[in-house]
């Protein structure tokens, strides 16, 4: 879920409803704010498991007649490994139903 506003107040309703990422403004939300609430929230994965996303991302989400862009975002922490990982998944499966 993408947010200009501030969503401090609502951030854990959006999270229990479902909503599994929040792009959200760093200086409306305070960049304090985002470093203590998020830090344990962060979810790396490991290559095994970027591979298995991206998989049910092309299984679930495209279809033979395309219609389906991913694109990824390298943030700062983010293991080597994995980016490998997901741009490898995302050369394996850009042709899922081919």
């Amino acid at each position: 879920m993408h947010s200009d506003g501030d969503i401090r107040a609502l951030a854990d309703d959006l999270i229990g409803s479902g909503v599994d990422v929040l792009n959200l403004q760093d200086l409306v939300n305070c960049i304090d704010w985002i470093r203590v609430r998020q830090a344990a929230r962060d979810r790396l994965g490991t290559p095994a498991e970027v591979d298995a996303l991206v998989r049910e991302e092309a299984k679930k989400l495209s279809s033979p007649a395309g219609g389906l862009l991913l694109i990824y975002g390298w943030y700062a922490g983010r293991p080597l490994e994995n980016v490998k990982a997901l741009m490898d998944a995302l050369e394996k499966y850009m042709f899922y139903w081919s």
